[in-house]
């Protein structure tokens, strides 16, 4: 079974794992990371942290105009979900 959506800026699949299929906590290291952008990083870290979410990193902004926070699924995925910033900080450096 494969499962899709699409929009003018992004496309996502998804289909059935074989039987083999482990999942990477089962190896011991991630196999994907998944990027999501979400209109305010702030507000949905705080709601995943309070729902119990592994946290793999603290919302901070990117030198490329990211905020952005990590955490890891009970599968041990890793997700990172972002939203741009106005200011890209690499603009400050210069």
């Amino acid at each position: 079974m494969v499962a899709g959506s699409d929009s003018n800026t992004a496309c996502v699949l998804k289909a059935m794992a074989k039987i083999t299929y482990k999942n990477p906590k089962k190896p011991g290291g991630a196999t994907q990371i998944l990027y999501v952008k979400v209109n305010d990083a702030d507000k949905h870290f705080a709601r995943a942290k309070r729902a119990g979410a592994k946290i793999l990193e603290q919302p901070d902004d990117t030198f490329y105009g990211h905020r952005r926070y990590g955490a890891e699924d009970p599968e041990g995925h890793h997700w990172y979900f972002f939203h741009e910033i106005k200011k890209h900080i690499a603009s400050k450096q210069r």
